[in-house]
């Protein structure tokens, strides 16, 4: 019966492995989440609404402004805002105060170090910890052991998220 405990634990890390790999890429690649996109007078794409502490909000992007191109691309319809937000973005053109300005995804600016570089640097202190556990439980194969690490997992996955 407590065999399996540490095969448990193992599943556990690699499955919090694929899911923080998937939060860095949507970090790195999603601009436009937390953006509202519509259409003006003038037929151009305009950001309506901004998220507080959304990726659109930490990257610059601002109410108001007009969407010219993603990734060189230009864009017409807020339909295509709405594709490439599913998709990787890596760069967006926006037309503020009559001027124009390229805007890059940067993972190391202010609001991404506290809401994703902080947290992952938590999660990468958990999977030490949760390693140390698994080492000296190899022989003893206790219930306790699975546990901290499902608490140390849980508890740096929910501030990773």
């Amino acid at each position: 019966m407590k065999a399996w405990y540490n095969k448990v634990s193992i599943f556990l890390i690699l499955v919090s492995l694929v899911y923080v790999t998937y939060l860095t890429y949507i970090s790195s690649s999603k601009l436009l989440v937390g953006a509202a996109v519509a259409e003006n007078q003038d037929n151009e794409v305009v950001i309506t609404n901004i998220e507080e502490f959304s990726t659109a909000y930490y990257s610059g992007i601002q109410k108001g402004d007009v969407i010219k191109s993603i990734n060189n691309h230009k864009v017409k319809r807020p339909l295509e805002v709405q594709k490439y937000n599913s998709n990787h973005v890596s760069s967006i053109v926006v037309e503020r105060d009559g001027e124009k300005v390229k805007i890059k995804p940067d993972l190391m600016n202010d609001g991404n170090f506290t809401t994703f570089v902080i947290p992952l640097i938590f999660y990468i202190a958990c999977l030490f910890c949760c390693f140390f556990i698994l080492k000296i439980n190899e022989s003893k194969k206790l219930l306790s052991a699975l546990i901290l690490i499902i608490f140390l997992l849980s508890a740096s996955l929910a501030y990773l998220s």
